[in-house]
């Protein structure tokens, strides 16, 4: 068996080579190439049975004649999910369930910052100004009502915190006819979110994106939300019309956004979002943590024991619905 482990990026979302010792180690069993170029993997896939990656060209899927599964280290698939990669046979599965504490954590932080007022904090205290301005608009978060919307490992961990804070929680998902968590009120389907909306002073958006999510909040859903709203996306940044987002935000039709992601990421230098003061910018590491490799490892070797052994894998992914 020959795995190649080729996921590379800014230096935080590069696979350390030591992780790579781990999987030796641990598999003795298998040949573990690190490919740490496109060229790279494209050398080395060819031959291999298994890979840990987080895109793959044509080019690559194509040389990889003998490739049966493909491990996402995130928990979006996006990036694999070429045409030839869902026709195919080929198992993708992902690193659903490391993220859920971490991005829900980062969900209520910058709902916390934003609606205490933290970033015009942080301005004045450059400014070296001492300055009541907007002091009557600061709230909390107890009592107030969160709209999760996805209400899968992330969702989940958000709606817990966010109970545990004395607020009322409402869920969104695909099948509300699924069990309830105890710190969720009320569970509602996606066709009820034009209901719901308006009934909610913080909305996070923790969904996968599909066919059915892509362009979820417009400007139509945007303004049915409470004019003293926020919109927090810790999510896919193209389950927001982003363009719709900047005009609503700059008429005031909603208080304010946090967004962790980006229809195109990294976010462009010109975009007006920068310069909005109603908008907190985190560069989509919602869901990272120190640990993050090793927790996807673990993942991965597991799997990788469970594939050699022709046993059924953990988080495998419906490459129809994309998660």
């Amino acid at each position: 068996m020959k795995i190649v482990g080729a996921v590379f990026s800014v230096p935080s979302w590069t696979l350390p080579a030591g992780q790579v010792a781990r999987i030796r180690a641990a598999l003795p069993f298998a040949e573990v190439a690190h490919a740490t170029t496109a060229d790279g993997l494209l050398r080395e896939i060819g031959d291999a049975d298994a890979a840990l990656l987080t895109r793959i060209d044509p080019a690559q899927f194509a040389a990889a004649t003998r490739l049966r599964w493909i491990h996402s280290a995130a928990a979006g698939v996006g990036g694999l999910l070429l045409p030839e990669v869902r026709r195919s046979d080929v198992i993708v599965t992902n690193s659903r369930g490391i993220h859920g504490v971490t991005m829900a954590e980062h969900a209520i932080g910058v709902a916390i910052a934003l609606v205490r007022d933290l970033p015009a904090a942080v301005r004045r205290q450059a400014a070296h100004e001492w300055a009541y301005v907007g002091i009557s608009s600061i709230k909390t978060l107890r009592g107030r009502r969160m709209l999760v919307v996805g209400l899968g490992a992330v969702g989940s961990e958000v709606a817990r915190a966010a109970s545990a804070l004395g607020m009322r929680v409402s869920a969104v998902r695909r099948h509300p006819e699924a069990p309830r968590p105890d710190w969720v009120e009320s569970v509602h389907g996606a066709d009820e979110l034009a209901e719901v909306l308006p009934q909610a002073d913080i909305v996070v958006l923790a969904a996968p994106l599909t066919a059915e999510t892509r362009a979820l909040i417009g400007s139509r859903e945007l303004g049915l939300m409470k004019p003293t709203a926020i919109l927090v996306n810790v999510a896919r940044g193209k389950l927001v019309d982003e363009t719709a987002l900047v005009e609503e935000l700059v008429a005031g039709t909603i208080a304010g956004a946090a967004l962790d992601v980006f229809e195109h990421e990294p976010l462009d230098r010109s975009s007006r979002l920068w310069d909005l003061p109603n908008v907190l910018i985190t560069p989509h590491t919602s869901g990272y943590r120190e640990d993050y490799w090793d927790a996807v490892v673990d993942i991965f070797i597991d799997n990788a024991r469970r594939f050699e052994a022709g046993q059924p894998l953990i988080n495998v992914v419906d490459k129809e619905r994309g998660y």
